[in-house]
């Protein structure tokens, strides 16, 4: 076969190779690696036959490119996850805003009071907290414990991220699951949390330990605060799918519910990882300066408020 009828029979299959190989449809890249054999093979005839150093290079370089589409790294968990964070998670924010919105309003409201009734009544502390864990939480920020001087282990870091993770999660987890005792499960794990906030907060202010405990709860908490409100509100959201089914049984409306909520529980999740990961190798560590937490933990507050309410303002 003359080399100008090998082109003209195999043109067609080598123009639809170089579409598949710089095409990002995943359909198209089952095809590639039975297109890359004929591929070869065609390169093969191309050398045998002797045919000009032009057409061998055309189909060299077309193999080049095949092999870098067929043997690149695919990432399976970044990519999904990172459409996750940016469009999935954002766009149920938006979907269940004003569960969202009105679970913060509730939290802060609720702690914001407490605060001021403990701040002005010191001894309402010991209302909300058995004296034994009064003690404890005094000895925990007391501005000249071992802890704020010196650094702690690392493999203590480890240790207390697993920890904060467990703590974190079951929280979160016991207000989604509250959302089945019609709302007020999760309405109750809501208030009692901006309850201890508050109460805990104004102590310590009260005694005057508020540099080590703000130091230490600013920047993680913008993180775990938010799941833990973001979490009571899907669990409000299948509370009020339980109280109100409209046209579907109660147990469906849950399963609907529930899926719906699903990924405001996951994002809730990531929030809490991070928090955790923050809370144990970065707010308890006594070489970084108060001052550069109070930045860092600024912008984090920041942040997290944007992302949380800047496309549901976009919105309206």
């Amino acid at each position: 076969m003359r080399q100008n009828d090998f082109i003209q029979l195999k043109q067609q299959e080598w123009q639809r190779f170089r579409e598949t190989v710089e095409s990002s449809e995943a359909s198209d890249e089952d095809d590639l690696p039975k297109m890359f054999r004929q591929l070869t093979h065609d390169l093969a005839i191309a050398k045998s036959r002797h045919y000009s150093p032009t057409l061998v290079s055309h189909l060299n370089q077309l193999l080049l490119l095949g092999q870098q589409k067929l043997y690149k790294p695919h990432n399976h968990i970044l990519m999904p996850l990172m459409a996750f964070v940016t469009q999935t998670f954002p766009a149920q924010l938006t979907e269940f805003r004003w569960y969202v919105m009105w679970a913060h309003i509730l939290f802060y409201g609720v702690a914001l009071v407490f605060f001021g009734i403990t701040f002005f009544d010191p001894e309402f502390v010991r209302n909300v907290l058995p004296n034994a864990q009064v003690v404890q939480l005094e000895e925990m920020y007391d501005v000249t414990a071992p802890r704020f001087e010196e650094e702690r282990a690392s493999d203590n870091d480890f240790v207390m991220f697993g920890y904060y993770i467990f703590n974190n999660i079951s929280i979160a987890f016991q207000s989604f699951v509250g959302g089945l005792l019609l709302g007020f499960g999760a309405l109750y794990i809501l208030l009692f949390n901006a309850l201890y906030f508050g109460v805990v907060s104004a102590h310590i202010v009260n005694i005057g330990y508020q540099t080590t405990f703000f130091s230490f709860v600013i920047t993680h908490g913008a993180f775990e605060l938010t799941a833990i409100v973001i979490s009571a509100a899907a669990g409000s959201v299948i509370g009020f799918s339980l109280l109100s089914p409209k046209k579907l049984s109660r147990i469906n409306a849950m399963k609907a519910s529930a899926r719906k909520v699903f990924p405001l529980i996951f994002g809730s999740f990531l929030m809490l990882v991070i928090a955790a990961f923050i809370e144990a190798f970065w707010s308890s560590s006594a070489s970084i300066p108060n001052g550069v937490k109070y930045l860092v933990g600024g912008f984090c507050w920041i942040w997290v408020l944007l992302y949380v309410f800047k496309r549901s303002s976009n919105e309206n």
